[in-house]
């Protein structure tokens, strides 16, 4: 009987313990990456000699996002750079800003690059919304033939946030997710 009467109360203390806060905790890498994402303008340019942004739609870029390793341990050195981390993707996720619900999918993009342990990775016209994703819900409102504007907001723009998220492994195999950043764009 007593067997019966200490396992509820062990496991209804168990599922009282705070969780791990620690960001940086949550891989087993010797590392973590920050992502510094200044404030600047977004492009929507063609990155294809044959189509213009006038004929197709163009991605959304970021000019310049920097990745910037840290070893989990400061008093720790990696000589032989198995802390390296070769970044293989990175997620975006978007929210609104403006009172609206409806939001774009998430998406997925490749990225190639070697971040050093303790080193940056600079990383130019990177996107953060396809193209195609411009003329499909919630921005197709938006288009002249559709009225123009949104129906949620009553707004003739959108005004979207998004959490860039970079994931990777370490030289080692250990994965590596960056912390995440978060930014804004209109679309009018």
């Amino acid at each position: 009987m007593k067997k019966i009467f200490w396992i509820p109360v062990a496991v209804a203390a168990a599922l009282t313990v705070p969780a791990c806060t620690n960001k940086q905790g949550e891989t087993e890498s010797p590392v973590f990456i920050t992502i510094n994402l200044p404030s600047q303008p977004l492009i929507v340019t063609s990155t294809s000699t044959t189509l213009s942004c006038a004929t197709a739609p163009c991605p959304v870029q970021i000019a310049t996002i920097t990745l910037v390793s840290h070893l989990k341990n400061v008093a720790a050195t990696d000589p032989q750079g198995f802390a390296n981390v070769q970044v293989s993707f990175y997620q975006v996720e978007y929210f609104r800003r403006d009172g609206g619900t409806r939001v774009p999918q998430n998406q997925e993009f490749a990225a190639a690059g070697l971040l050093a342990s303790n080193g940056t990775l600079t990383l130019s016209g990177f996107p953060i919304l396809a193209g195609a994703a411009l003329v499909q819900s919630p921005f197709d409102q938006l288009l002249p033939f559709n009225g123009g504007v949104d129906r949620e907001t009553g707004l003739t723009e959108i005004h979207v946030f998004y959490r860039l998220t970079f994931f990777g492994q370490t030289v080692a195999g250990q994965r590596v997710q960056s912390e995440t950043a978060i930014g804004d764009f209109f679309v009018r």
